[in-house]
């Protein structure tokens, strides 16, 4: 476990220090920013109900995490091979499951400073409505599981492809599939293939436990099956993540 947060801190520190991290920092306080402010000052949008407009927020900060944790995971074997830093990794004395312990804990301490840093905008836009608290629970109960699984699954992508590039590109195309009840109408999604998209993706999972706990106050018990397809999104991910690292591509 000691080797697992030695990686885990190397990486979120270069990460975080480097100028693409520090890039995709700024550009997501940006994108809240404008988002915030377009919320507030928009005569239409300002007369939403406060509810609404924390669930949306929140559907927006999960759709940065889920995107920036598939460009990390992207990055991770295939980033290594392509720098040619991947063979000298694996001949450490760190076996392939510390090292993907390591890499998934790192870009789950990228994805902590994007909740800490989204917990404002989130205050900001619904101070004034009853379930802000509810939101940033759900938001880090629902929302960890899903953007973990993106990223574990592009970790198996990038070990699996060795390349960068087809790794991001396969993840983001799931990514933009599974957030399409972020697009979509609430009538798109009440047909019968709407609610059985709905049932499997753990997106659109946790997008109504937010609509079910911020706008209709819901409790969490009725919450539960939900939860258990998170969980199971998490697991299988991580299933995969385990079975390719522990053979990536050297091509």
């Amino acid at each position: 476990m000691k080797s697992s947060w030695i990686i885990a801190t190397k990486e979120s520190t270069e990460i975080l220090r480097s100028q693409r991290g520090l890039m995709g920092l700024l550009i997501y306080s940006g994108l809240l920013s404008a988002f915030s402010l377009l919320l507030v000052s928009n005569t239409e949008l300002s007369l939403l109900d406060n509810a609404q407009v924390v669930y949306m927020m929140a559907g927006t900060v999960l759709s940065a995490g889920a995107l920036l944790a598939s460009i990390l995971g992207s990055d991770t074997y295939a980033g290594e091979k392509e720098r040619g830093t991947l063979v000298p990794l694996l001949c450490t004395p760190i076996d392939s499951t510390a090292l993907l312990t390591g890499k998934g804990l790192g870009m789950l301490i990228v994805w902590c400073i994007m909740f800490v840093t989204a917990t404002p905008y989130l205050w900001a836009v619904g101070a004034s409505g009853q379930n802000l608290g509810a939101a940033l629970v759900y938001l880090a109960l629902f929302g960890t599981p899903v953007v973990l699984g993106f990223g574990l699954l592009a970790m198996a992508l990038s070990a699996r492809t060795g390349s960068v590039l087809a790794s991001s590109l396969s993840i983001i195309t799931l990514l933009m599939l599974a957030a399409t009840p972020l697009l979509i109408g609430p009538g798109l999604r009440g047909t019968a293939i709407g609610r059985a998209m709905d049932a499997v993706n753990p997106f659109a999972g946790a997008l109504n436990t937010f609509d079910s706990v911020i706008i209709d106050s819901e409790p969490f018990s009725a919450q539960m099956a939900r939860l258990l397809l998170v969980a199971v999104w998490l697991i299988f991910c991580l299933m995969v993540a385990r079975r390719n690292a522990a053979h990536p591509n050297f091509q």
